[in-house]
């Protein structure tokens, strides 16, 4: 038994789309998947063993403890930790042997300097900062900033890296302007003859409409799990959504002229209706401007959500549906006949974008993992 509101996530369909991927950028191109934020609320230990069993060559993590959580649960294969560190994190870096983003020559000699105290070689990915602006070292100070860093003992640079700020836009001039930087970057390193394993750039939007910066390895994260980062975004690689999101009726009732529905008496019952009230809410990661707003499938058609959204509940008019009753299946995100409620479109509504709506998702919403391969 699990709670009667539950995210599927379809195991073949992220088998799919990590296929389309690997066809679009080509055999000699690396995979390094993207499972940060628990895989975009999809499950990262789940979607990452999938994802090493057909060939990913490596795990792409925010944070220290993602790292460490994965590494618990079993997970072997290379870690890249593209968020930063602090000072006080060298030692657990090196303990759960993730593969560390440089960007500071200080925090890069004390990693050395820890590294030599256990007598380990660690892997190392500089990150460029190409336009972005975040962490990572100015493309135009990196050849000294490397030049540098091969100078600390027990540090291998592995891989350098920058990162796309709109490559999500159609023709975007500033995607253009930084792979220029990054292939100048590279040609300078070539010239001093410092080679540097991995080079990459591309996330998913990139992956689909900007191959030249494919380089030797690629880093999709939300076409993985079957979803386009922006409306530009060209829809001829064929992914497939992953995550669905579902609940079950668990109360219906009829209501008359003058009844109140929910918090705030924002809804008040003009015509005889019948109401369904779902177990879920809010804090299960459904935005509470769907108050009156959103909708839900039930037996293959649309309804519409009343009232307000509640921490644990909300409610929907099934008038026109016929013989709802306890325990029938809801969709939230996802398909059910022909109707479809995608998470793009939700985005839309909200005026967000996709990411966040699968990573809105509560961990209290048990996911159910669908289509598993045998053992």
């Amino acid at each position: 038994m699990h709670r009667p509101t539950w995210i599927e996530i379809d195991l073949n369909a992220l088998r799919h789309n990590l296929l389309a991927i690997k066809k679009r950028v080509g055999a000699q191109v690396k995979i390094l998947g993207i499972i940060k934020a628990d895989a975009y609320g999809h499950g990262d230990y789940e979607v990452g063993s999938v994802l090493l069993n057909h060939g990913v060559e490596m795990l792409g993590i925010a944070i220290l403890e993602e790292g460490i959580q994965l590494r618990n649960k079993g997970i072997k294969a290379p870690l890249l930790l593209l968020g930063g560190i602090f000072e006080d994190q060298i030692d657990a870096v090196i303990r759960y042997d993730l593969i560390a983003t440089v960007y500071d020559l200080k925090l890069a000699g004390l990693l050395s300097k820890r590294a030599c105290y256990y007598n380990r070689v660690i892997t190392v990915h500089v990150y460029v900062d190409t336009g972005m602006g975040s962490i990572g070292v100015k493309y135009d100070r990196t050849v000294e900033f490397i030049r540098s860093l091969r100078d600390m003992k027990n540090l291998f640079i592995g891989g350098i890296y920058t990162h796309c700020s709109c490559s999500d836009e159609k023709e975007s001039s500033f995607t253009h302007l930084q792979t220029k930087r990054f292939k100048e970057v590279l040609a300078a390193l070539d010239a001093i003859k410092i080679g540097i394993p991995l080079k990459h750039m591309a996330n998913s939007s990139a992956i689909i409409g900007y191959p030249d910066t494919h380089f030797t390895m690629v880093r999709p994260g939300l076409s993985l799990y079957g979803l386009y980062p922006s409306e530009e975004v060209s829809r001829d690689i064929g992914i497939r959504p992953v995550m669905s999101f579902k609940t079950r009726v668990i109360h219906v009732k009829n209501m008359e002229p003058g009844d109140i529905v929910g918090y705030g008496r924002t809804y008040r019952v003009i015509k005889s209706v019948r109401v369904a009230t779902l177990p879920f809410g809010y804090d299960d990661g459904y935005n509470r401007l769907f108050s009156g707003q959103g909708k839900v499938i039930i037996k293959g058609i649309k309804a519409p959500i009343i009232g307000r959204v509640c921490m644990d509940q909300c409610f929907v008019d099934v008038t026109d549906i016929k013989d709802v009753s306890v325990g029938d299946e809801v969709v939230i995100y996802g398909s059910q006949g022909l109707e479809t409620i995608s998470v793009e479109y939700v985005a839309k509504q909200l005026n967000t974008i996709p990411y966040e709506v699968t990573c809105a998702v509560s961990k209290r919403v048990p996911r159910i993992y669908i289509n598993q391969e045998e053992k």
